[in-house]
């Protein structure tokens, strides 16, 4: 059995090897590195002894390719060896010497200086220790850490430290950024605080407070939603600490979702073990996130039952104007033997009206007589006004589904003194009074209605004037105008992710200067109007040579028409084989899934990329099975019930490798490894409509889903009477390279921006 190490893993076992392992190259890295220029050679060939030569050019060439120094002996470099002696050395004696220490770092300095490179040194650890602080406020996971710093340090032109070093530096600067956040939060959390916090994670019968809390919302049904509206009052008073707490901790929007992440992954037993400075971080960061989640669950919720309203008013209007339409189908024959009493020759005109009228009751029934001629000396009703009769019949679903929702959700507006929130603000405050809004003077609304809904919205009395409005419409209206405008970006949700304002991402400009300084990106210091120029330039001169390329034919796949002035786009025409393609697919073997995966992991090493959520507490990189088990137990969504029933890994192992290893940022990397492996492929250009340019695409693909959540929909022609969600993904050279999980219902074309 490995033992463990106490060290802080910071790098996978790939990227230990990719910039601290002794290079190993193919032939044509060893033309590209092994090839000296005058100056290196004369470097080289400086050195006393033909060994010593050798392993001047062998270190030379190492350095070229990693920017880093290694010992090593001669049987572990035996090719690039032979490549030296066969290009450098011809025909001298070579014998293999060990090489001294005191030659050994004398190569380096000397090497060092020629590529303008300063060895490490204790000296330049300040400026590393300050640098990972500032790193960390940005991303505290150790692997970006330690990225950061290797890039601060190539950029410096100084030579990286050994790993063990840059191990114990991070680990340092993890410690001292959690000190820092802990005493922080010492200092501003008073005990009311401290104890509600710890009322979260507090064991109540069977469930805690957190636990409660963690659970998502099946659909948007009126009892779910009612769940959802208390457990954001229960987070309220702890969001508020939250909200102003956070921004003084001076940590990222991202390193706010890895401690909020923490606390979803830990179970209540663990944090109640951890640190309390450290639970309390946790929670707060799950409490801020958690409440924007739930405000976006309800708005959602508002959405959905809007449109589900809005369709039912039109399905409601269309049949009332269909059954109208049906009956006065039916009674124009009757109506028009009616009026032919009048033309009847046979009536005498001096036959009493009393008989005539006998006569009519005989073709039609008094009542129906009567209410015909009500409705047909009346004009046809509207489809507006039908409308607003079909709202009148959902009045109770307006009071029961969108009220309670609007009531607890504070929108904002880009402009002060928004008509539009104070009418909504004047309805909250009668509904609190337990009174209608007809109740109410209608000089107290404070929206003016449109001239053209003013026979719908409001009652008017004998004489024309109105009197109050028309309570259920008046709301169902101003619903719809306030879900029109959160759409449109007029009206916003401060604590929201999806539904806030857009300068919620913006730095204040008092901020600006700190924080471009910390960056440290050049052309960010560049002042906006120069950088404009210098792409304004760039674009022109690209469009001057396609111009050039395009009349001089080059451009084949494109054609100009002057009377236009448009360009169309042709495939180029492919020869196609069909027996060639037949027989290259038969030679294929067949494989299982799993050893698919084990060639690909065995091509790009894609499963170290899925690193663990807390890497001081793993130490190695988790088991390959287990780490395939899980993938294909969700990519097949089966889960890991499923996957355990029928595999010989059993259940909590697959759980705890779900829950460790599987989340957004590691499946991230884990893809982009195999899409950068994919395209390094040499037949990857080949599958492109144009040897020279690559072409993008998206497209949505339909999943079904376990447990139904609020993002699932229905959608009968995808998941029969099941639910699902869409995988929206942008792919180039059919290699994807973003997606983004939308509802099954939600149009795919409002999700990407067209270049």
């Amino acid at each position: 059995m490995t033992a463990k190490s106490e060290r802080l893993s910071v790098l996978s076992d790939a990227e230990q090897e990719a910039l601290y392992g002794l290079p190993d190259f193919d032939d044509g890295q060893q033309l590209e590195y092994l090839s000296l220029s005058e100056t290196e050679l004369a470097l080289a060939t400086s050195r006393p002894s033909c060994s010593v030569q050798v392993y001047c050019v062998l270190q030379i060439g190492y350095f070229k390719a990693k920017h880093a120094f290694f010992r090593f002996d001669w049987s572990m470099v035996e090719d690039d060896c032979a490549f030296v002696l066969s290009r450098y050395f011809h025909g001298e004696a070579f014998e293999r010497k060990a090489i001294t220490d005191h030659e050994h770092y004398t190569q380096r300095s000397l090497i060092a200086e020629l590529f303008g490179y300063r060895l490490w040194s204790t000296e330049f650890l300040p400026q590393l220790v300050q640098q990972a602080a500032q790193i960390m406020r940005r991303d505290v996971t150790p692997g970006f850490v330690a990225t950061e710093l290797i890039v601060w340090l190539n950029e410096h032109t100084i030579v990286r430290p050994g790993y063990s070093a840059l191990q114990e530096l991070i680990a340092k600067a993890l410690s001292a950024e959690r000190q820092r956040l802990g005493a922080l939060l010492e200092h501003a959390l008073d005990d009311r605080a401290k104890a509600a916090l710890a009322q979260l994670i507090a064991r109540d019968d069977t469930l805690s407070t957190l636990a409660v809390l963690r659970q998502d919302a099946k659909d948007f049904r009126w009892r779910q939603m009612a769940h959802e509206r208390q457990k954001r009052a229960m987070l309220d008073p702890l969001y508020t600490i939250a909200k102003a707490l956070l921004p003084t901790l001076g940590i990222s929007q991202q390193n706010l979702l890895y401690y909020a992440s923490l606390a979803n992954f830990y179970t209540v037993y663990d944090l109640r073990r951890l640190r309390p400075e450290q639970t309390q971080l946790y929670l707060l960061c799950y409490v801020w996130l958690r409440y924007r989640q739930l405000t976006d669950n309800l708005v959602d919720a508002l959405t959905f039952h809007m449109k589900q309203l809005e369709d039912a008013c039109s399905v409601a209007a269309k049949k009332d104007a269909d059954a109208d339409q049906l009956r006065r189908a039916k009674e124009t024959p009757q109506v028009g033997r009616l009026l032919s009493l009048y033309v009847d020759e046979s009536v005498a005109d001096a036959t009493p009206f009393g008989d005539v009228r006998q006569r009519a009751y005989t073709i039609m029934p008094r009542d129906r007589l009567q209410t015909t001629a009500q409705r047909m000396s009346g004009r046809p009703s509207s489809k507006l006004a039908r409308h607003w009769l079909a709202v009148d019949t959902l009045a109770e679903r307006i009071r029961r589904q969108l009220r309670p929702l609007y009531g607890v959700l504070a929108f904002a507006s880009v402009t002060p003194n928004n008509y539009w929130l104070a009418a909504l603000a004047w309805a909250k405050n009668v509904f609190a009074k337990q009174q209608r809004l007809s109740q109410r003077p209608l000089a107290e609304c404070p929206v003016k209605l449109p001239k053209q809904l003013e026979p719908y919205l409001q009652t008017s009395d004998a004489d024309g004037k109105p009197t109050e409005l028309h309570a259920d419409r008046f709301e169902f209206w101003l619903y719809r105008q306030i879900r029109k405008r959160l759409r449109s970006g007029e009206l916003f949700l401060d604590d929201s992710l999806q539904y806030r304002h857009f300068s919620d991402e913006l730095i204040s400009t008092d901020e600006k200067a700190n924080v471009l300084g910390q960056m440290d990106i050049p052309f960010l210091r560049r002042p906006i109007e120069t950088q404009l120029k210098a792409l304004t330039d760039e674009l022109h001169a690209q469009w001057l040579a396609f111009n050039r390329e395009l009349k001089q034919g080059k451009l084949t796949h494109l054609a100009y028409d002057r009377g236009t002035q448009t360009l169309t786009w042709h495939k180029p025409k492919v020869d196609k084989h069909p027996a060639r393609e037949a027989g290259f697919y038969e030679k294929l073997p067949l494989w299982d899934v799993a050893d698919v995966c084990r060639f690909v992991d065995n091509e790009c090493r894609f499963l170290s990329e899925l690193t663990p959520l807390q890497p001081r507490y793993a130490k190695k990189v988790a088991d390959a099975d287990s780490l395939m088990a899980v993938i294909i137990a969700q990519a097949m969504n089966h889960g890991n019930h499923v996957m355990a029933r029928t595999s010989d890994i059993v259940y909590h192992v697959l759980e705890a490798t779900y829950q460790q290893y599987l989340r957004q940022a590691s499946l991230k990397a884990a893809n982009d490894c195999i899409s950068n492996a994919t395209a390094a492929l040499p037949i990857f250009p080949f599958y492109s409509f144009d040897l020279n340019v690559l072409y993008g695409a998206v497209d949505g693909q339909k999943f079904g889903v376990e447990r139904p959540t609020v993002k699932a929909r229905h959608s009968r022609k995808y998941f029969g009477r099941g639910k699902g969600v869409a995988a929206y993904s942008l792919l180039c050279n059919h290699v994807p390279l973003n997606s983004s999980l939308i509802g099954a219902h939600e149009y795919e074309g409002h999700y990407v921006f067209d270049i």
